[in-house]
């Protein structure tokens, strides 16, 4: 009988020797997969906004000086971040820009060479090729002229470098208004490449005089509206463009997303379409 309990004691130390251990298993992958699904978000370039900024109290209404921009020969530069995004986010204010006569530069921070994630699913190099050339065309159909920078797609930075490339070609072009993202009030789910650049504009931007105002765009807190109502047509044709990214299913997706951002852009001013921006004067 002494020898059945002692049998009986080591058995449920047993269990709880391997309880434990399993325990101690479970805990070491829970923190494996936990570390993996970090690492893994901050591999990948899509970034949440956990905690977005309110929308400025106040926050009223603002005319950049609108029949100064919609007019010949004005002076308009746009930073972005990848080829596709004026398209994506500006195409009907820059076909209106276009049609007034004004002078555009659109200025390039990465050369396109990933259109996805993981590294190993794309050819960078064909990538890099093609949608540079889809952005050339696409920037000729609203005469605008393209510089690309040649960052790396998904891995931007705000740093010296690249703001002094983009100081630099403002200060080349001269323009009166700059047109870039707005890292401050983005979209909940926002690309990093894009709140970099819009960082790295607005550093740009301390020694640029001829600027006198910054219109931010792909912004939750916009307190101006360009009606595209009438060139909303216009702007699916130069997103089309874009065969690269925006073909068959996805991209009717893709336009799905567009149509309903640029209605309730327009439900703001009381048309069908229209595109919003953040303005703030500088000069």
């Amino acid at each position: 009988m002494l020898a059945r309990g002692n049998d009986c004691e080591d058995s449920l130390v047993l269990e709880l020797v391997d309880w434990s251990e399993l325990l101690k298993l479970g805990a070491w992958v829970f923190a494996a997969g936990a570390l993996g699904l970090v690492g893994l978000y901050f591999y990948q370039p899509q970034r949440i906004d956990f905690f977005p900024k309110s929308t400025p109290d106040p926050h009223p209404p603002v005319d950049p000086d609108s029949e100064h921009l919609f007019s010949p020969g004005i002076r308009v530069a746009v930073v972005a971040a990848h080829p596709d995004d004026p398209e994506f986010y500006l195409g009907g204010t820059l076909t209106e820009l276009s049609r007034a006569g004004a002078k555009i530069l659109i200025v390039m921070c990465t050369d396109g060479d990933k259109g996805y994630y993981p590294r190993f699913m794309t050819d960078a190099a064909e990538n890099r090729r093609v949608r540079q050339l889809e952005q050339i065309e696409a920037a000729a159909e609203y005469s605008a002229e393209v510089v690309f920078l040649h960052e790396p797609d998904g891995r931007l930075k705000s740093d010296a470098k690249v703001i002094e490339a983009i100081r630099h070609e403002l200060e080349a072009f001269q323009p009166e208004y700059v047109l870039c993202f707005d890292p401050p009030y983005p979209p909940r789910l926002q690309h990093s490449d894009h709140l970099r650049s819009g960082e790295a504009t607005e550093a740009a931007l301390t020694s640029c005089p001829s600027v006198k105002w910054v219109m931010r765009y792909s912004t939750h807190a916009a307190n101006y509206f360009v009606d595209i109502s009438k060139v909303w047509p216009r702007k699916a044709e130069l997103l089309k463009i874009h065969k690269s990214q925006f073909t068959g299913e996805p991209s009717s997706m893709v336009m799905s997303i567009i149509r309903s951002r640029a209605e309730a852009d327009g439900k703001a001013i009381g048309v069908q379409f229209a595109e919003g921006f953040r303005c703030t004067r500088l000069g």
